[in-house]
Parts: C-alpha cells; sequence; structure tokens
C-alpha cells in the first residue's frame, strides 16, 4: 500500500512561467537568480545544456511550486536560447531561458535633472487612444466613467497620441502612474500590482510600452517610469500561495496596520521597534507588504527593475512610498540601477515636510545615519508645503525663503524634484479658489527657483480638481469618447484656459533659455 502512495504521489517538474522572462547578454547583473513557477520543484536539480551559462545554486525552499536558481552568464555567451534541464528521481523537463543582445543605448537611460521640467500624467484620466481595451476578459473591472474611483479608460495609446501635445508644451519628461497589471477593484492608479512583469492590459502590452518610450524619446521627451518595492496588490498570485513564509511582513490575517511616522527611519537615536513599525506596516489591508530583507525577495525587485529599464530604454525611476521599504535594501537597489545605468535619475517618493528629516533621504547626506541612502533625488515636500501655506492659506512668501534657507541640509538641493501639487494632493488651482493671478504667481515660482519642477496634467489649462483623489485625478477634457469639448485644442479650451496655456507654455520657455534658471 505505502509502494502504491508513494507510485502516485511521484512526479516529474513542471514549470509553468519563469521570472525574469529573459535577460541580455553583456550586462554588470549577470549573476541572476530565476524565479520558477510550477509543480513538484522541490528537490529537483539542474543542469544547464551550456557551460556558458552557469548554474551556481539551487536554494532549497519548502514550498514545491516555486523553485529560485542562481545562473552566471559567461562574458563570451552569445545571444540566443539556452537549455536548462530540470531533474528529479521520477522525471525531468527541460527550458528554454532566452538571452538578448543589448541595444544600443544611445538617447536611452538619460537620467533627469534640473535643465528638464517633469509632466505627471494618470494615465487612466489623460486620454483614451485605443477603445478596444476598456473591456478585457479576466481583469476585475471594465470601464465605468461614472464612478470617480472606477476605469475610465486612459491608456498609453492615448500619451502616444498626444505626445506633439506635450511637447508643444515644453514640458522635457513624462512620468506616468504605474502601468503593470493592477488586477484588483479600485485599482486605475496602478499601486497594487498584480504582475510585475506585465503592462495592465487594459493601458496597453509591453510592447506598446515599448514604443511609447521610443517615440518620445523620437521626440526629445525623456520617460520616469513609477515602481513600487514596498508593496502588492492583494489579488496578486502569491497571496494565495506564498513563494516563501516570510515572503510578507505579517499575513493577510496577522499584519502590522499601517503606521506613517518617517521621520525616525535615519535618526540613528530612534529605536528599532519603532523603525520597524514603519518598513513593517503594510500601506493599508489590500497592498500587502513586501519582506525586502528576505534575499529572495530582494533579488526578485533588484532583477525586475533593471529588466525593465533594459528592456524600454527608461530614462529615471520614481519609487513610491520610499521610507515604507527596508531602508538597507533600498540602497542596495539604487546601487544597483546606478552601477548597471551611470547616467540614471531615481527620485524617491519622501512625504516629509521638515528639511531636517528629509534630507537624510538623499544620497552624499552629512547628517548622522548608519549607511548611506545612494538615492539622487526626492521629492521635495518642505518647499511644497511652503507652497500651500503662501498660495492657499494666505501666509507671507518669508514662508518660502524660510524653507530656501534650509537647503544647506541637503548634499544636492537643485537635484529635489519640486511641485505645487500632484496625484495625491489637491490641485494648485483648487488651493488659490480659482484665483488665476495667485495661480500664476505659484507656478512662476516654481519655475523660477532651483529644483527639477514637477507639472500635473491638466495644470495647463488650470483644472480646479477638488478635495478627494476622484476629483484629484479628474479626466482631461476631450481626451475620452464623447467628450464634448477637446481641451488638447486652443478652439476646444475657454478664453481662461488659452490664456493659462500660454503663460504657462511661455514661462517653461523662459526657463528653458536661462541657464541661471536650471540651476
Amino acid at each position: 500500500m505505502l509502494v502504491s502512495f508513494l507510485q502516485v504521489a511521484a512526479q516529474p517538474p513542471r514549470v509553468t512561467r519563469i521570472e525574469p522572462p529573459n535577460w541580455w547578454i553583456g550586462m554588470k547583473w549577470n549573476r541572476l537568480q530565476l524565479m520558477l513557477y510550477g509543480e513538484h520543484l522541490d528537490n529537483v536539480g539542474v543542469v544547464s545544456q551550456d557551460p556558458g551559462l552557469r548554474v551556481l545554486a539551487v536554494h532549497e525552499i519548502a514550498n514545491s511550486s516555486y523553485a529560485f536558481i542562481d545562473v552566471e552568464i559567461g562574458e563570451n555567451l552569445d545571444a540566443g536560447e539556452y537549455v536548462l534541464s530540470l531533474e528529479k528521481a521520477d522525471g525531468k523537463e527541460s527550458i528554454s531561458f532566452i538571452l538578448l543582445q543589448r541595444e544600443d543605448p544611445s538617447g536611452r537611460f538619460q537620467g533627469f535633472d534640473q535643465r528638464d521640467i517633469i509632466y505627471l500624467i494618470t494615465t487612466d484620466r489623460f486620454t483614451n487612444g485605443d477603445t478596444t481595451n476598456d473591456e478585457i476578459q479576466g481583469m476585475s473591472e471594465g470601464l465605468d466613467r461614472t464612478n470617480p474611483y472606477g476605469r475610465h479608460g486612459g491608456d498609453i495609446q492615448g500619451i502616444i497620441d498626444k505626445l506633439d501635445y506635450i511637447k508643444d508644451l515644453g514640458v522635457t519628461t513624462i512620468w506616468n502612474q504605474p502601468l503593470v497589471e493592477n488586477n484588483g477593484r479600485t485599482s486605475y492608479h496602478g499601486y497594487a500590482v498584480t504582475d510585475m512583469y506585465r503592462i495592465d492590459p487594459r493601458f496597453g502590452t509591453n510592447a506598446l510600452f515599448k514604443r511609447f518610450v521610443d517615440e518620445a524619446h523620437s521626440r526629445g521627451l525623456k520617460v520616469i517610469m513609477d515602481h513600487v518595492n514596498n508593496h502588492i496588490g492583494i489579488n496578486h498570485p502569491w497571496i494565495k500561495n506564498l513563494p516563501t513564509a516570510d515572503w510578507l511582513n505579517g499575513s493577510v490575517e496577522d499584519h502590522q496596520p499601517p503606521y506613517h511616522g518617517k521621520i525616525e527611519l535615519h535618526d540613528i537615536h530612534s529605536d528599532s521597534g519603532t523603525r520597524s513599525k514603519a518598513t513593517h506596516g503594510w500601506f493599508t489591508d489590500y497592498m500587502p507588504d513586501l519582506n525586502q530583507k528576505n534575499p529572495l525577495v530582494k533579488n526578485y525587485l533588484i532583477q525586475n527593475t533593471l529588466w525593465w529599464i533594459q528592456f524600454s530604454g527608461l530614462d529615471g525611476i520614481r519609487d513610491d512610498t520610499y521610507p515604507y521599504a527596508d531602508q538597507e535594501f533600498l540602497s542596495e537597489w539604487c546601487m544597483a540601477l546606478l552601477t548597471e545605468y551611470p547616467n540614471f535619475n531615481i527620485v524617491g517618493e519622501v512625504w516629509i515636510q521638515d528639511p531636517a528629516f528629509l534630507a537624510p533621504y538623499q544620497r552624499g547626506s552629512h547628517l548622522p545615519k548608519a549607511f548611506d541612502t545612494n538615492l539622487p533625488s526626492i521629492t521635495d515636500f518642505g518647499l511644497y508645503d511652503a507652497f500651500v501655506k503662501v498660495f492657499g492659506s494666505g501666509e507671507s512668501i518669508s514662508t518660502i525663503h524660510r524653507a530656501l534657507a534650509h537647503d544647506f541640509l541637503f548634499p544636492d538641493a537643485e537635484g529635489l524634484v519640486t511641485f505645487l501639487d500632484n496625484h495625491d494632493t489637491r490641485r494648485i488651482m483648487h488651493r488659490v479658489n480659482g484665483d488665476v493671478r495667485r495661480f500664476k504667481l505659484a507656478l512662476q515660482l516654481l519655475l523660477t527657483t532651483r529644483g527639477i519642477p514637477q507639472i500635473y496634467y491638466g495644470t495647463e489649462i488650470g483644472m480646479m480638481g477638488g478635495s478627494d483623489h476622484g476629483r484629484i485625478r479628474a479626466d482631461f477634457p476631450g481626451g475620452f469618447p464623447g467628450d464634448r469639448r477637446d481641451a488638447f485644442t486652443a478652439t476646444g479650451r475657454t478664453a481662461e484656459e488659452n490664456g493659462i496655456f500660454q503663460f504657462l507654455k511661455e514661462l517653461i520657455a523662459l526657463r528653458r533659455s536661462h541657464e541661471a534658471l536650471m540651476q
């Protein structure tokens, strides 16, 4: 009876997916960790059919649905298809892994700095260029423009269609909110990923994303990808079958609640318990917190980011919820990206208003901390807070002067990303209660002050928004079928909107034509 049971239980390995799906020859990151999905992957031996692709290790984990294999890509290996044999006593399976030739790096991986002006887009709310992807079978949400928190249909094709409009405005760099798959409810924003290697099909395809980057580059525009290291979406397939028991910080049933204290993370006097609450707490109950201290998770995240950069030719990364992830991991992550792409830039979203606690997040900080972050740029919430107080609450302009007077705390104040509003904050026109004069004064100050200015889509026509995310991320008029007017055109804008558009366009041109304004 025992022999019969063992005969039934014995099964050969079966692989259904490999991540990353491919790699490139000539990468500095040439020791790769392959994550295999499938069945009966426990106690498997792995043999490479080519000595140039060397198997270094097979990690022992308890879950037979996954295998983690370390391989080294030899210096003299050619692009092509390479075979790995997975062997067990009860059978074997051969899998193919593709190594590609790297593209010419000219015009790619450019980075961004104070000579650039960033245009931030909530893709779902910008313009719908392909109505055939509004409804996708198997995805949890389809089109519902009546719901301010639902899918409205904006996509990558829509941005491609408006690249000339964006170029004409004068900005140099596009930052999209995340475009990877978010197969969950109310996830149009992109921050609840369910597949890290796939563009959400309601936005387009991986190939279309690459085409978008290429089309932007052909017009002299750069592209920043929004990325999340801290968490995933609750509907990610991992949640039903975690690769390892410690893949997450906590579990769906038992996890630390959100803790938004961030100032302690680089305070040498803070206690480990408080720091742990910040990095181990879940951002929300539907965004499970990844455990970056797990070396398998760490490698997965680093390789995923490198993969997207190399695949698409990106120029920069904006990393979401930066203080909430393990800080030592983030330092390694930054170093890996900048070692591979020396001209690249990374901006971390650090929502801290006090410059004394914000500055330690930037690399090279002379403020006391346990290690260097290696992070080139951070979001300047200190200056943003001053802008809001002056233009939104009527405080003296000296409030902005006091904020700028703290620049000595930053190793590179010119490299901070500055802004009046973004996808998480009330629009500046709402802050000034529709006062166009104050609105223009705020834009003047943003574009004539140090840093890398970021403009939120719709600011060029004075979009008002509101106090909730649905209205902050409102649809751009004219971007969607059935819209009564097209504000992408002068004839579709009101006289006031045309005045604002022309004012901002001239202000951008002024900044870009004077070196002193870009310092």
